[in-house]
């Protein structure tokens, strides 16, 4: 079996800023596995921070992007040259079709609700501490039995 080329932290540093904090890109780009780059970062905290923070940068780059769509209905494209190469930095604004601005909007609202306390979580506790045992909880469908203002037997 091949020896696994070395690297340093520095060098995965570099990397992971490079591939923005994703381990699988940055594996590459060092031309080494990804399990040995997810190790080496796994052991060492600075490297960690480093993977985390660029990851959240570019998680808060799209979540920009999504709300411009949704807001103001718009995307930033970017400007090519005569053979297609994309020009680092330039941009022009491009208008977003009214259901992907209603998807952008849904995909923005199921991702911030948590930070503002909207949470899809059924906690089933007493006093605090966990069930001793388990409980089996049954659905009952009643709806027939809901009153409308054209039945009035219930």
């Amino acid at each position: 079996m091949a020896k696994e080329k070395t690297y340093t932290d520095e060098q995965l540093k570099k990397a992971l800023i490079k591939a923005n904090g994703q381990p699988t890109k940055a594996a590459e780009i060092l031309g080494v596995t990804y399990v040995s780059v997810y190790s080496r970062i796994r052991k060492n905290p600075e490297l960690l921070e480093v993977q985390k923070a660029h990851r959240a940068r570019v998680f808060n780059e799209v979540s920009n992007t999504m709300t411009l769509i949704a807001m103001a209905g718009i995307i930033k494209e970017p400007i090519t040259d005569e053979e297609g190469t994309v020009i680092q930095g330039k941009f022009r604004e491009v208008p977003v079709d009214y259901r992907t601005r209603m998807t952008a909007m849904q995909t923005i609202l199921s991702t911030f609700r948590v930070e503002d306390g909207v949470i899809d979580k059924l906690d089933i506790t007493t006093a605090g501490s966990p069930l001793s045992q388990g409980i089996t909880i049954e659905v009952i469908d009643k709806r027939e039995q809901v009153r409308t203002d054209d039945n009035t037997d219930n």
